[in-house]
């Protein structure tokens, strides 16, 4: 480490040392290589301005420019950040009355069989809703991805049914690979169900992705009246919130009415 520090000096060492930190959690840590991104970020954009330090020592004029011009750069990206930050955290809480006729329910990951742990907090999240209205239908959505044995809809059937919710209550909509999806082929089955379509839905799902699950649901003509499930560990949640911010921007720029693997 010594002969490291000598060569490279001090300060790119901990920049070294923090690009393999954020490869750690790339390769080895899966849930959070959004906090990889956010470590290599760090490193880069300090080890942008010690380069255009060094580089104003010989060429000031030009060094100044690019400093300006990257540091104008980084402002404009901190304050964009910041906006869908806050649109994110506005639909975090939920509705202040998501009583509705219809719930439905988005789906996450399940390992083998079971609910992973965002899975089964918007359930522990969608039986409280179903217990405090129980003249609710809900919908459980979701398709089969890679490393589940059943589908996302069937595995979230099984688990509210096995804690008393009555099988009647529950329609299972099992194409959806998607948010968007997941809201427009409920929206289909209801139609279906009943012959006519709704123009709200209550809708679980992780408190920080409410905001673009309400985005995605005028896009479908209904008002969304937002459940939101817990994220636990705290760092999961602030993980997930900043995940979420490059989720918005995709949607806004690229994913308004298109299909797509859900984020």
């Amino acid at each position: 480490m010594k002969r490291i520090k000598a060569v490279l000096g001090k300060k790119w060492t901990y920049l070294l040392l923090l690009v393999a930190l954020g490869w750690i959690f790339w390769l080895w840590i899966l849930p959070y290589r959004y906090t990889a991104m956010a470590l290599w970020g760090i490193a880069g954009t300090v080890g942008v301005y010690d380069l255009l330090a060094h580089l104003g020592r010989k060429h000031p004029a030009p060094a100044r420019r690019m400093r300006r011009l990257f540091t104008g750069c980084l402002c404009l990206i901190l304050a964009l950040m910041t906006v869908t930050g806050g649109l994110v955290l506005s639909g975090a809480g939920g509705a202040e009355d998501p009583a509705c006729a219809y719930v439905v329910v988005l789906g996450a990951g399940v390992n083998g069989t079971q609910p992973s742990p965002s899975l089964e907090e918007r359930l522990e999240a969608a039986l409280a809703y179903l217990q405090t209205y129980p003249e609710a239908q809900c919908v459980v959505s979701g398709g089969q991805g890679g490393g589940e044995n059943i589908t996302e809809a069937l595995c979230m059937y099984t688990w509210l049914t096995d804690r008393g919710i009555p099988p009647e209550r529950i329609w299972q909509e099992e194409r959806a690979s998607s948010t968007q999806e997941n809201l427009r082929f409920s929206l289909e089955l209801i139609q279906e169900k009943t012959g006519s379509r709704p123009q709200e839905l209550a809708v679980v799902s992780s408190e920080y992705h409410l905001y673009r699950a309400s985005c995605m649901a005028k896009e479908e003509g209904v008002e969304c009246l937002g459940v939101p499930a817990a994220t636990y560990p705290l760092v999961l949640r602030l993980h997930y919130g900043f995940r979420e911010i490059f989720g918005v921007w995709y949607f806004l720029l690229f994913g308004r009415s298109q299909h797509g693997r859900r984020t």
